[in-house]
Order: C-alpha cells, then structure tokens, then sequence
C-alpha cells in the first residue's frame, strides 16, 4: 500500500528528529508548519515548503495526507494535545512513527500518532495510546499500558504491567518498577525511582519518589 505524504507540524528538535527519521525511511515530507524555524529544526527542515500559519493545512485533502505532529511534549504545556484533537476533529489523520532502530513488539498496539524514536522498546502485550512519544532508549516491558498524550522521554525504564493514564510526563532517565499505576497528569521528575503508585495531578521526584505537590 502507498503510503500518504506528510505535512510535518513543529520546527524544533523534536521535529527535526522525526524528519531525520521519516528521511531515512523514504517518507515524503510535502512541508513543515511552524512560526518559524528554530536554529535546531532549520538544518534539516530548511529544504521543505514552509507554511507559518497551521490554518494552511485545512486547505489540504484530509484523505490524502497526513500529519506528523513534531511539537514536543513539555510537562503540562497541553500545546501537543491540542495541535492533535484540533486536526483530528478536522478529519486528519496523525502518522505512527517508529525508528528504524527502535524494537516494537508485533505483540503490541500502539496509537494514531505514536511517536516511538531511535533504540526504543516496547515488549509484547503493551499498549500505547495515541499522540504519545516514547523517546530515544526509553523502554517499556511486557504488558504495559499507557495512556493518550503521554510523553516517557529519553532513557526512561518501565517495567512489566505498569500503567499510565492519560498526559503522563515521565521526564529523563526515571524508573518505574512492575505493577504500578500511575494518575493522570501526574510528571515523574528526571531520575525519579517509582516504587508506588502515583496519584493523578502530581509531581514527583527523587530516587525515593518523593510527592512534591499535588494539583
């Protein structure tokens, strides 16, 4: 089957990354919708049409392109859920990307719009809802769910059975043992060591998972 060409939204690192990626797997990238471009997006993005306005992509078919939403997940922002539900609603599809150098178990169900980057994994029997991002190296064992607009950034560790609600942050180089659940909205800090369960709406940090705050 003849896969769609990609309107790419977001002009940051994040978005030059998942050009890189798409590049590399002869994706056609038809142009970036940004403000502008960030001196990190602008060496690789530069070459591609550049539309500054997200309206722009309405004026293309839903039916024969889709998206790529290169807006970074940044803890409690909301900006890339809402470029997801605003285009979603419009009709649009969100491409899944997956590294070619990440391992996605046949045994797992990921997301519209799952972003899965270099030497990821996800074993069998997980499943990763839509708009999520599962960073470079971040890996999820067996049986895992996680919720939509989730971001488990570079270096993350999830063990087997854990569970994500929807816009959880886990940030750099956490670690989440098996069998915990955690809340809604709630951010793991860099490095945190998760051996509870977490309450939805609550940041925590530190190796022995301390509660900061809850809101």
């Amino acid at each position: 089957m003849n896969k769609k060409p990609l309107i790419l939204i977001g002009a940051g690192g994040h978005a030059a990354s998942l050009a890189e990626i798409l590049l590399e797997q002869k994706r056609e990238i038809i142009a970036v919708v940004a403000p502008s471009l960030t001196e990190s997006g602008s060496n690789i993005l530069s070459s591609f049409k550049h539309y500054t306005e997200d309206e722009k992509i309405l004026e293309f078919d839903a039916n024969k392109v889709e998206l790529v939403n290169g807006v970074g997940a940044m803890p409690k922002s909301g900006l890339r859920e809402r470029i997801h539900s605003r285009f979603t609603q419009a009709g649009f599809t969100f491409s899944k990307v997956v590294a070619n150098s990440a391992f996605v178990s046949p045994r797992t169900k990921i997301g519209d719009g799952v972003q899965v980057m270099r030497n990821a994994t996800i074993c069998l029997g997980s499943i990763i809802g839509e708009n999520t991002i599962v960073n470079t190296r971040a890996s999820i064992d067996h049986d895992c769910i996680v919720g939509k607009h989730c971001h488990i950034a570079p270096g993350v560790t999830m063990s087997g059975n854990v569970t994500l609600k929807d816009n959880v942050h886990i940030a750099t180089g956490a670690s989440i043992i098996n069998g915990v659940q955690i809340g809604r909205c709630t951010v793991i800090g860099v490095g945190a060591s998760v051996t509870k369960s977490i309450k939805e709406n609550c940041i925590v940090y530190g190796a022995k998972a301390m509660i900061r705050e809850q809101v």
